[in-house]
């Protein structure tokens, strides 16, 4: 059970949601000191089986719907760091999942190493990809014996209990000074969390610990010696998807709609996605365009000198 903020480790707090449908045996709630939001867990979990339900299970889905959604968005990301850089170099993907964004990095041209603490997703990513994977949780130091240019992170830190001392260490002892990273996380101050509100996809409790808005992951990560780039809020797999999601689920869907593309599911529902999709695509546009899309991606910059 967790008693403080993640970020700043008070223990005062007012509910946000209470008993979230998909777990009831948890509650988002805002720190009343520095006013993240986060999962607070009402009972203990089991750890070891967290990631083991068939949303977290590998399958292979190459050339599925959702694969070629990835594709495109990973590698308009891949071009935004090509031209911040002006050259290719390496990069580290920590959280690297199966190894779909390393595994298009390199293809155009960068270096690319890995972490995942998924035995069963490193061993993909070494066998389709060909990517060298460290396999097991970060305790600290330089990893591959090397600095990297770039670190990126999708989708991690908000499964982090205590994120600022692991991200800290993980900048200060692998990453080049003036070295690029890359930060995804989903928008709890999205259009859709507001719509659905407690049964909104991208909780997903109690796998996610944090629940940031753009205005207190910025200064997160500008306390650990980070100056932000470039931020945008739009996102096809996760964005679209997810706002589709929404009308579904205002419409008494149950499902999820990740896992059901992932694993080519039915014909059904493909149908009322293609119903649904224009207007989901023109609603996320706007609301990414209002800072209100389902994700926050930032790329920062690490200060020269500063060690955290």
């Amino acid at each position: 059970m967790n008693v403080h903020c993640p970020l700043c480790y008070h223990e005062s707090y007012t509910v946000v949601y209470k008993d979230v449908p998909q777990c009831p045996d948890v509650d988002i709630v805002r720190c009343s000191n520095c006013g993240h939001q986060y999962t607070l867990l009402k009972k203990d979990i089991d750890m070891d089986n967290l990631y083991a339900d068939e949303v977290y299970k590998v399958v292979e889905n190459r050339d599925s719907i959702f694969d070629k959604i990835l594709n495109r968005e990973y590698r308009g990301v891949i071009g935004k760091l090509n031209t911040l850089r002006g050259r290719k170099g390496t990069l580290l993907d920590f959280g690297s999942g199966k190894g779909k964004f390393g595994s298009l990095a390199k293809e155009d041209g960068w270096q690319v190493k890995g972490v995942e603490t998924s035995p069963e997703r490193a061993a993909y990513s070494r066998s389709v990809y060909g990517l060298e994977i460290h396999t097991g949780f970060y305790n600290g130091g330089n990893i591959f014996h090397e600095y990297f240019d770039v670190l990126t992170l999708f989708h991690v830190l908000e499964h982090l209990p205590d994120p600022k001392p692991l991200l800290t260490e993980l900048i200060k002892n692998n990453i080049r000074e003036d070295g690029l990273v890359v930060i995804e996380v989903p928008n709890i101050n999205s259009l859709q969390s507001r719509i659905i509100k407690d049964k909104w996809i991208h909780l997903d409790v109690p796998r996610h610990v944090n629940h940031f808005t753009p205005g207190r992951l910025e200064l997160f990560l500008r306390e650990i010696g980070l100056e932000p780039l470039k931020k945008t809020f739009y996102s096809f797999h996760l964005g679209v998807l997810g706002m589709v999601d929404t009308f579904l689920k205002l419409l008494g869907y149950k499902g999820n709609i990740i896992y059901e593309l992932k694993n080519k599911k039915s014909k059904t529902l493909l149908v009322k996605i293609a119903l649904l999709l224009p207007f989901a695509i023109l609603l996320e546009w706007i609301a990414s365009a209002m800072g209100r899309g389902s994700v926050i991606r930032m790329i920062l910059r690490r200060k020269t000198g500063s060690g955290g």
